[in-house]
């Protein structure tokens, strides 16, 4: 279906295969899967029988694979190489749930890091600290990772 100048231009519109593919990742949880293993599990239509059904389907999975960077781009789904192979899972490292109407917003504003207090044998927890932006309540704080130093 095809948009108008202004929606080209403002980039801002969530395809349905944006949705399916968040959607699929989040059914499954903490697992990573490879964009072949995300088109199977969508029923993503290819056919590389025929010279010209695999050059339309060449393009086909060349858009979904810019889909996939897309969503990577706005933090909705991280990427990483693993044994030679792109793995994609759902939620980006800084992607927060506003905590009053628990909209996702994609990137801190700020982020800074602090020491926590110590545990039982000494060591601190140095937290990773987002600053957010929710359009409805305004800011509010998360934290994006912790770990012992």
């Amino acid at each position: 279906m095809p948009v108008n100048k202004e929606e080209f231009e403002d980039g801002r519109l969530s395809g349905s295969l944006e949705e399916e593919i968040v959607s699929f990742l989040n059914q499954r949880g903490e697992r990573g899967f490879t964009s072949e293993e995300i088109m199977v599990g969508l029923r993503f239509p290819t056919d590389f029988r025929t010279p010209t059904t695999a050059k339309m389907s060449a393009f086909a999975v060349a858009d979904f694979v810019a889909i996939l960077y897309d969503l990577v781009r706005k933090g909705r789904v991280r990427m990483k190489v693993v044994n030679n192979r792109m793995y994609f899972i759902v939620g980006g490292d800084g992607v927060a749930k506003c905590p009053k109407c628990e909209m996702e917003i994609a990137s801190p504003r700020k982020t800074w890091k602090m020491a926590g207090r110590p545990d039982k044998k000494g060591k601190r927890l140095e937290l990773q600290i987002g600053l957010y932006d929710c359009p409805k309540h305004g800011a509010f704080r998360s934290v994006l990772s912790k770990r012992k130093i």
